[in-house]
């Protein structure tokens, strides 16, 4: 004789509520995720230096007319549907992505090789114990609800 399983619809039901639950929570982390990592690169970037040609701030850039920090924000967020969110987080000055990286040029003006002064990958290391706190506070929080 064949047992019979019962419950399944309400199983179901559950799992959608987890999915749901999950997928809001994972792209709430997200969003208060990139404003972390943001406030965390931006304090990365240190204040004016008495030199306009020298900086005792190495290996950190200089903050002249805060126009670096300010252009860094999110752009957008997005989720699958599936419990998995995404952004994009970064400098949107045109030479954000030099100042972090350094330039290997040519030497003709405006090729100038210039060394790397991160701030952005240093600043989501800063940001990582307040991302794991966000993390079990939003999305472990919606898994166990």
């Amino acid at each position: 004789m064949a047992d019979i399983v019962e419950g399944i619809p309400q199983f179901d039901k559950a799992l959608e509520d987890i999915i749901l639950r999950v997928n809001e929570a994972a792209l709430e982390f997200v969003k208060r995720g990139a404003e972390e990592i943001k406030i965390a690169a931006q304090k990365r970037i240190s204040g004016n230096s008495t030199d306009k040609w020298h900086s005792t701030a190495w290996p950190v850039p200089t903050r002249w007319t805060g126009n670096l920090a300010n252009s860094i924000y999110m752009d957008s967020a997005t989720s699958d549907g599936r419990g998995t969110a995404q952004s994009t987080t970064g400098p949107h000055t045109v030479y954000g992505r030099r100042i972090e990286l350094g330039y290997h040029g040519t030497g003709q003006f405006p090729y100038y090789t210039t060394r790397a002064f991160p701030y952005l990958q240093p600043g989501i290391k800063d940001a990582m114990p307040a991302l794991d706190q966000l993390f079990t506070e939003t999305v472990i929080a919606a898994q166990e609800a």
